[in-house]
């Protein structure tokens, strides 16, 4: 036999291989078993070196396998029926399962590894957790009763350690529970905590089951933005408006707003947006002994940058999950930014633009970057804004100065210097290929071969970030020397102005 035939030979036996022990995974509920991957010929010159597919393949399907726990059967559970729907995510609960030490937020079915299904738990530590270990009780419900099974829970934190983290500190986790390959039941309910088969289903996650996923999913939608805790005393709401408007225009057709505290009237255009199924919002508090009083919450968060930024990964993580079977796309972004094509009208453009050009490499990646921009409000001074669209809201409950001046979204001039890539910039993050999520990319993924971030061509797409410089963490005199004038924003004011004078109607109508 020739020697192309040997290399062809042994790559066609290691798919074998390959293949046969995934299939064995899908089947069995007992640890897999695989062989030690054949070694491969030496590298041709030039080109990708000859088995380096079936090593990722091998790599992947072995941490798989390393990861594995096998599921045992709880007894005497008692009566189930009687305690479905004692847990909302709405009601601003975490369910506390180690005093002081660890906190469950919500509760996610991840179906995308074939043959590994999990649960994926959001939740806090604080702390270092007990060196025992942790285990997952999860019930199903099986002719109104309750069988449960225990599990070894797999515990990562939603943090990166080169970011640093005290000992006693607050930091998000992902809890995985893996669960018996039998896609005809789904679980309903979940804890988390030291002892395995947990006896008190009243106090677990709820998860939302097959049929009301089908029953609220519909079509998967490609983008959904995710707004973390909106904190302002002041009224925001022609803001909010605009910031939905604007970005549905741009291609977001689903929402997740999460609120600290914010005025009345943010919360009267919230609702009327939930009443239409643009979006959803969850009131948001800290776990623990973290402060849930407005002054002393805002306190912290302003002292202890840390902090803040750990607890702002537990609601885009939960958004990420909750539309992992729902969304191509999530995309974590703050109320005064806009992600704005330079070449293109929309994002679904601009991403079958890049498809295009990254071709079957397009999949290699988590999450999609784009390089930051910033339009001060100190340098729209420098020209005349007197064009720009602004109208009042008239109602009752509202004074003279109430004026829709949310439409910064529309400013011309910018600072010429872009962003390096990975700072400060925002994501198109991908729900079949990140594990976790950060505010700026995905933070891992799924497939450990999978690259965390690709960055677009700031010709194509920039972020236009409308805030003041902040000279604490900004060089805002050389910053503002050089400057651009950029208008890719203003093509979109006239659909911005219908849409908003609607929506204002509509908000009176319905007052």
């Amino acid at each position: 036999m020739s020697v192309a035939g040997t290399r062809r030979l042994c790559r066609a036996g290691l798919v074998a291989v390959l293949v046969t022990a995934l299939c064995v995974l899908t089947l069995l509920d007992s640890p897999p078993q695989l062989p030690d991957p054949p070694a491969d010929p030496p590298p041709t010159p030039g080109g990708e070196p000859p088995g380096t597919r079936s090593i990722v393949a091998y790599s992947w399907a072995r941490r798989l396998a390393l990861d594995y726990r096998p599921t045992k059967e709880c007894d005497g559970n008692g009566t189930y029926g009687t305690t479905l729907n004692t847990f909302k995510l709405a009601d601003e609960k975490w369910l506390e399962t180690i005093p002081g030490q660890l906190f469950l937020y919500s509760a996610h079915l991840d179906l995308r590894v074939a043959g590994y299904p999990s649960l994926r738990v959001i939740g806090v530590k604080r702390g270092p957790l007990p060196t025992s270990g942790l285990f997952c009780t999860v019930w199903y419900e099986e002719d109104e009763r309750g069988r449960a099974v225990s599990v070894e829970a797999l515990v990562s934190t939603i943090w990166l350690d080169e970011w640093g983290e005290t000992v006693d500190s607050y930091a998000g986790i992902l809890v995985g529970c893996q669960l018996p390959p039998d896609p005809a039941i789904e679980p309903s309910r979940v804890y988390v905590g030291l002892e395995p088969c947990h006896q008190d289903a009243s106090h677990s996650l709820a998860i939302k089951n097959r049929e009301e996923r089908n029953r609220t999913e519909g079509r998967r939608r490609q983008f959904t933005l995710c707004i973390k805790g909106l904190d302002f005393d002041e009224d925001i709401s022609a803001k909010i408006v605009a910031f939905v408007e604007l970005h549905r225009i741009l291609g977001a057709e689903h929402f997740y707003f999460y609120v600290f505290n914010v005025h009345e009237n943010v919360l009267r255009v919230l609702r009327l947006y939930e009443s239409s199924h643009v979006i959803r919002w969850f009131n948001l508090t800290l776990p623990g002994d973290l402060p849930n009083e407005k002054t002393a919450r805002r306190r912290l968060l302003a002292e202890d940058i840390w902090t803040k930024r750990r607890m702002e990964l537990i609601p885009y993580n939960h958004c990420f999950y909750d539309n992992l079977h729902r969304s191509e796309f999530v995309l974590p972004i703050d109320v005064d930014e806009a992600i704005v094509p330079v070449r293109r009208n929309n994002w679904h453009e601009l991403l079958l633009d890049e498809r295009i050009k990254l071709g079957r490499s397009f999949k290699d990646f988590a999450s999609y970057a784009v390089r930051n921009v910033y339009f001060f409000p100190e340098l729209q001074q420098t020209r005349n804004q007197t064009d720009r669209p602004s109208f009042q809201w008239n109602d009752s409950s509202t004074t003279d100065d109430t004026l829709l001046t949310g439409l910064d979204y529309l400013d011309t001039i910018r600072t010429a210097c872009i962003s390096p890539e990975g700072d400060s910039v925002k994501s198109f993050v991908s729900t079949r290929r990140a594990l976790t999520v950060h505010n700026h990319y995905a933070l891992t993924t799924l497939n450990p071969s999978t690259r965390r971030a690709h960055h677009f061509d700031p010709d194509d797409v920039l972020k236009h970030h409308h805030r003041a410089c902040d000279d604490r963490h900004l060089d805002c005199e050389v910053m503002m020397e050089d400057v651009r004038v950029d208008e890719s924003a203003t093509r979109y004011a006239d659909e911005l102005e219908r849409r908003m004078r609607v929506f204002f109607n509509d908000l009176k109508a319905f007052a």
